[in-house]
């Protein structure tokens, strides 16, 4: 399978992102738009109508985060980070997804888990990949809905192992798609070392740990 099929994976699921994304800041605008038309000029505002601003404003900066996150470059840095601060914040960007209603997500990690060098914004998308291809498959009718998903962090030698699949269920997905899935992961990982396998509840994440990338070659 060739690395354009997997970057036109991506493209779709990163369309589906903004357009959630993008609901969801038109929603919070309405919001304070809403409050901003309750102040009367010649009167101190409610407090409350003062609150409810500060609470969307912080919101608001948190979903321009999120839509920082989104674009892929080429020349990002790759950084040490912790896998599992990369699972958090590819579950809070998972949530815009219009297939994530009804998901629910479980986090399994071991205690050893060490960094990784990685651009954290691909790690991000990847995760966000494995989260849309096993909450399909838990679905079992090509939608993740009323789905279980499991994100499990673990180590196998030099490798870190991020394992994402449906939790509790027995169905299988759809090879292609599967295959489809993991070669989207593998391409956005690429420069990381990092590569993505389909399994048949979901996909495996799997990247060189931070002492094993430097290593001379």
């Amino acid at each position: 399978m060739s690395g354009g099929a997997g970057a036109a994976r991506w493209l779709s699921i990163h369309d589906d992102l903004l357009r959630g994304l993008a609901h969801a800041f038109s929603n919070r605008v309405a919001t304070v738009a809403a409050i901003a038309a309750l102040f009367d000029s010649s009167r101190l505002p409610d407090e409350r109508l003062l609150s409810g601003l500060r609470t969307d404003a912080d919101r608001l900066n948190g979903l321009l985060e999120q839509l920082r996150q989104l674009p892929r470059r080429d020349d990002a840095d790759l950084e040490p980070l912790m896998p599992g601060d990369s699972v958090g914040a590819a579950l809070a960007l998972f949530e815009h997804h219009p297939e994530s209603r009804d998901v629910r997500c479980t986090v399994v990690a071991a205690d050893d888990v060490p960094p990784v060098r990685v651009d954290p914004a691909s790690l991000q998308h990847a995760l966000c990949v494995a989260l849309v291809s096993a909450g399909r498959v838990g679905a079992g009718d090509g939608r993740a809905t009323r789905a279980g998903v499991r994100v499990a962090l673990s180590t196998e030698g030099d490798l870190v192992r991020i394992a994402v699949s449906t939790d509790g269920s027995t169905g299988e997905g759809q090879p292609e798609a599967l295959a489809l899935d993991a070669e989207a992961i593998s391409w956005l990982l690429a420069r990381s070392g990092g590569r993505g396998y389909a399994q048949s509840s979901g996909c495996l994440i799997e990247l060189p740990t931070l002492q094993a990338s430097r290593r001379p070659r």
